[in-house]
């Protein structure tokens, strides 16, 4: 077909609806938004449930990971970046209540989970950044402090899950626990008791297939598990043998790693990439940051983190945006992020903090 037939109107607005609504449901999401102002129809259309059953079933999905990164300290204004077209693009955080401050804790399934604590009471919010969709989950039963969570979203039913390690007091004495929301119910449970003492998970955590990983307090003496299945913790040790710096979790292609800087005589040398050898319950590097990108990332010795999801890690140093780095665990690939695009007088916080999560426009909250 020539280009000018395949764009005669006449011909595109006797397509059927249905067929219409399958040829939709291939775009990527950025396509989605564009499309969304076209017209009020195909507005409508984007968030109707028939389309989304199409979109959830169709390629549009599997894009990989965006990273939403927090610019201001009340984590108000944020920038995305989408890694698949190396571009930031207009994905704001949702517009949760305005009298607190979110915290983004836990992603999974398109979805976010966001923490707030005011009074000594924590406030969890589950949102969708994509169609900037939330709630507010009811209180918990026990938990006063929240120290670390996790997430699972069924990718049939759309049902959810999220972990949550806190402490509660009783006459000035202090117990950690567990609890777990479940939106079918939408109630929570409390499972069983993590490991005591030094074992106290630290706040970054990694699912794969179906088990919550997260490294003991510092210095990392192993990891903890949680089974989100049995609902039970167990320890794994498998300790890191070197002094970390800004270390977390991330999983590729089923493969545990972990990301961090090594440290010399408490100052940070290189940036390194271990992986978990299961049956050695051994780290081994297997990557390392060129010398010069190195020097460059860490010049005037500020502290820097990681953000990451699905073999894909953000490198940014607090309070500079101005080199912010990647790293693709398939490919072992660094690379440069482009510039961001916000005006100067919104960057004077430089960024802060972020998340990654999987885009979904069917993630429903």
């Amino acid at each position: 077909m020539h280009g000018s037939a395949s764009m005669d109107p006449a011909l595109w607005s006797n397509v059927p609806e249905h067929l219409m609504e399958r040829i939709l449901a291939n775009l990527a999401i950025p396509a989605l938004f564009r499309l969304r102002a076209v017209c009020k129809a195909w507005y409508s259309l984007v968030f109707s449930p028939t389309f989304l059953d199409l979109y959830a079933r169709g390629p549009g999905h599997g894009q990989g990971p965006w990273f939403l990164l927090f610019r201001n300290q009340d984590y108000r204004e944020a920038s995305t970046y989408n890694p698949s077209v190396n571009r930031w693009i207009a994905v704001t955080p949702p517009p949760l209540p305005g009298d607190q401050m979110f915290l983004p804790i836990a992603s999974a399934g398109g979805l976010l989970c966001f923490s707030s604590c005011t009074n000594g009471r924590t406030t969890l919010v589950v949102a969708n950044p994509v169609t900037r969709r939330w709630r507010e989950l009811p209180p918990m039963l026990r938990i006063q402090t929240y120290h670390m969570a996790g997430m699972v979203v069924d990718r049939r039913t759309k049902a959810y899950k999220i972990v949550v390690v806190g402490i509660y007091g009783i006459y000035d004495v202090y117990y950690p626990t567990t609890e777990v929301f479940h939106s079918e119910t939408n109630a929570w449970t409390i499972t069983g008791d993590i490991p005591r003492g030094p074992l106290f998970p630290s706040r970054r955590t990694l699912l794969c297939d179906g088990i919550l990983y997260s490294w003991c307090c510092d210095p990392p003496d192993g990891l903890v598990a949680y089974d989100m299945a049995e609902g039970t913790w167990s320890q794994i040790y498998a300790p890191m043998r070197h002094s970390l710096d800004s270390h977390m979790l991330i999983e590729s292609q089923g493969r545990i790693y972990t990301v961090g800087g090594l440290r010399e005589h408490n100052v940070t040398k290189s940036i390194c990439i271990w992986e978990l050898q299961r049956s050695e319950l051994e780290w081994k590097e297997v990557d390392r940051m060129p010398e010069m990108l190195c020097d460059e990332f860490l010049f005037g010795g500020k502290r820097f983190i990681c953000i990451g999801l699905d073999g894909l890690v953000l490198l940014i140093v607090r309070g500079r945006d101005r080199l912010v780095l990647s790293y693709d665990f398939c490919k072992r690939v660094w690379r440069r992020l482009p510039g961001c695009p916000l005006a100067d007088h919104r960057l004077r916080y430089g960024l802060i903090d972020g998340i990654a999560f999987e885009p979904r426009l069917d993630a429903t909250v």
